[in-house]
């Protein structure tokens, strides 16, 4: 996006939707911390913690 600058963002360029749906997906799934503590205390859970 950078090297193309505003080309970068326009509809005409499928880099824009990706771009797009990258910001949605980090939005959607939360911060990482939050995917570690999720994905921890599934792990833990057999075993009563």
């Amino acid at each position: 996006i950078q090297i193309l600058g505003g080309m970068g963002l326009m509809d005409e360029l499928p880099l824009e939707r990706i771009w797009r749906d990258a910001r949605v997906d980090r939005i959607w799934d939360g911060t990482s911390e939050i995917q570690r503590h999720i994905v921890s205390r599934e792990m833990l859970r057999p075993l009563g913690a």
